[in-house]
């Protein structure tokens, strides 16, 4: 009986995968939102972009890897901070933007019954992944723009099967502007999801590229 619960308790750990040496580091990607303001204006513009080369470099394993051959799906996400309704744990782009999409962009405003969010992929142009979101604002109020990976549903890429790992978590950071404005979550953290976000840890604003704005 000790044996079979020893071979049961390989297979577990074996189908889990393994977090060793061999296994490639987490994954940090850039984002950029432009253009900044203190205050925005309904019908102002701001674009949401990442860029980078395709070949990324892994610290843990010291080995380049082609992220050209990944499966990474950003999904942005647009919450309104300044509301007691129910819907205001979900993403509404189509309620508080215009999406404006770009000519030959793999992103597009999908919708369902808990909201609306831009999802789609990296487009792959001369060595380098990237992709442009631009929505027009329409709605006064403070809201909060996440950015995040489908990938997998928890944001891990699956295919390191090879190395007999679990994958890689992928994780945004917003590079420009040097300003989050995480002060209007704090301020507002008894409102909706923020409240989830700053309850546990704050370092899950700035992995998901956190950026609030005010919109009068």
């Amino acid at each position: 009986m000790k044996l079979f619960k020893t071979i049961i308790t390989i297979l577990f750990l074996y189908s889990c995968g393994d977090d060793g040496p061999r296994c490639p580091g987490d994954i940090i990607l850039p984002i950029t939102i432009d253009e900044y303001k203190s205050i925005y204006a309904i019908g102002d513009t701001i674009t949401i972009s990442s860029k980078f080369y395709k070949l990324i470099y892994d610290k843990k394993t010291d080995k380049m890897y082609d992220a050209s051959k990944y499966s990474i799906l950003p999904i942005i996400n647009f919450f309104k901070l300044d509301t007691t309704y129910e819907y205001s744990t979900d993403s509404y782009i189509n309620k508080y933007c215009i999406f404006i999409k770009q000519k030959g962009s793999n992103l597009n405003a999908e919708s369902s019954r808990k909201g609306s969010a831009i999802i789609g992929e990296y487009s792959l142009e001369n060595d380098s992944l990237n992709f442009v979101c631009k929505l027009k604002l329409v709605q006064e109020g403070y809201f909060w723009i996440k950015i995040q990976s489908l990938t997998s549903g928890d944001s891990h890429l699956q295919n390191n099967y090879q190395f007999n790992c679990r994958g890689r978590e992928i994780n945004f950071k917003l590079e420009s502007p040097n300003i989050d404005n995480i002060d209007l979550m704090k301020l507002l953290r008894n409102k909706g999801s923020n409240t989830f976000i700053l309850s546990d840890s704050i370092q899950w604003f700035y992995n998901y590229a956190g950026y609030c704005l005010e919109v009068r």
